[in-house]
């Protein structure tokens, strides 16, 4: 069987975890799959990423700056199928939301969640729409969809129509690069800064990671934990009510560490007293697994797919609550017996995801839509 692989959409350090998604699904696809052909297209920003595991996988480079949405999207839907129409796979699989929907092949196509339907993130509305427009024809076409959690299966069938036959759940797992357990073997100056007892979160732009709350719930403890916050990754807007939190809690009390490389995230994650995950929606949670398999325990989010996803090794806040977010950081932060049996219940949980099960189911699905 010959398969194509989309990737069109692809920009590493900016699409998030689907990324990692890409990167990881494609890694044990090479390490199961001797049989099938694969064929992976990806665009000028993603030429030099590692996506042909095994001799069984050729990368094509197309003339696309996927950065330029725009000009990505007419690839895609106007190029790409011709390309199709010469290599001649067996079928198509599109790995972030967007196939060529004029290609006659069967397709697969992973939609992770459906945030975009209610929060915006960094896309304009002209831009929003698009991908709206986009996803659901897609979709539409595609003879099968693949997503990441219980959670987003329910909202792909209710807002966007699929039948429950046609959508199923594959799930994510932890990052398989290698690292140092102790954490001993970086010492970057961004971690030597970071002093200890400290916990961390991971900071954005958009408003769904929640920021705000968890700034404003940190404040409120401040006075009574000897920890300090760090978050990794750019401060939200300052607004007047940010900068309020902050001048409570004391400016050198919370970090911004701004973009920081992955080696310097998993040092300072376990190191972490805790590991905090405040957002308001997401399809998975990546950063809950990879906390769990360093073992550090977990605060987070009751709402989406993150308790789906952390099983028994988080203790869950509602993330709309400053007040009940600070009560659940307060007891974690000072009650080192709870930290200890989320970090137990966080390294069982985090065995049930694996990589190599979500290549071979996505593999079954394969077989079941060429046939």
């Amino acid at each position: 069987m010959k398969i194509a692989l989309n990737l069109l959409y692809l920009i590493p350090g900016v699409v998030g975890g689907t990324e990692t998604y890409a990167r990881s699904l494609i890694t044990a696809l090479g390490r199961l799959d001797e049989d099938h052909e694969y064929t992976v297209y990806v665009n000028r920003e993603s030429a030099e990423l590692d996506i042909t595991p095994a001799d069984n996988f050729t990368r094509v480079v197309c003339p696309v700056v996927a950065m330029k949405r725009a000009y990505r999207y007419g690839w895609e839907q106007a190029i790409l199928p011709l390309q199709l129409r010469q290599t001649k796979p067996d079928l198509v699989h599109s790995l972030g939301y967007v196939g060529p929907i004029a290609s006659s092949k069967p397709q697969v196509v992973s939609v992770h969640d459906v945030n975009y339907l209610g929060h915006s993130g960094r896309r304009t509305p002209v831009g929003r729409r698009a991908f709206q427009f986009f996803v659901e024809k897609t979709v539409k076409r595609a003879s099968h969809v693949i997503t990441i959690s219980k959670f987003s299966r329910g909202e792909i069938m209710r807002h966007l129509g699929v039948p429950e036959d046609r959508v199923s759940v594959v799930y994510c797992a932890a990052r398989e690069r290698p690292v140092d357990a102790t954490g001993a073997g970086h010492e970057s100056e961004v971690v030597k800064n970071v002093t200890q007892p400290f916990m961390m979160a991971f900071s954005s732009l958009s408003a769904h990671k929640n920021i705000a709350r968890l700034i404003a719930a940190f404040a409120r403890i401040s006075s009574e934990v000897p920890h300090s916050l760090v978050l990794i990754g750019h401060m939200p807007e300052k607004s007047a009510a940010i900068r309020a939190e902050l001048e409570r809690a004391g400016d050198n009390r919370i970090h911004f560490t701004g973009f920081i490389p992955d080696e310097d995230v998993d040092a300072l994650m376990r190191r972490a007293s805790l590991f905090v995950f405040p957002s308001l929606y997401e399809g998975f949670g990546l950063p809950i697994l990879d906390a769990q398999k360093a073992g550090v325990p977990i605060a987070c989010s009751n709402v989406a797919a993150l308790p789906e996803v952390a099983g028994e090794g988080a203790i869950l806040f509602d993330p709309l609550s400053v007040d009940d977010m600070a009560q659940k950081l307060r007891r974690s932060l000072l009650d080192a017996d709870l930290r200890e049996t989320l970090s137990e219940k966080g390294r069982a949980n985090v065995q049930k995801f694996s990589w190599d099960t979500a290549a071979q189911e996505t593999m079954d699905i394969y077989k079941t839509v060429a046939s």
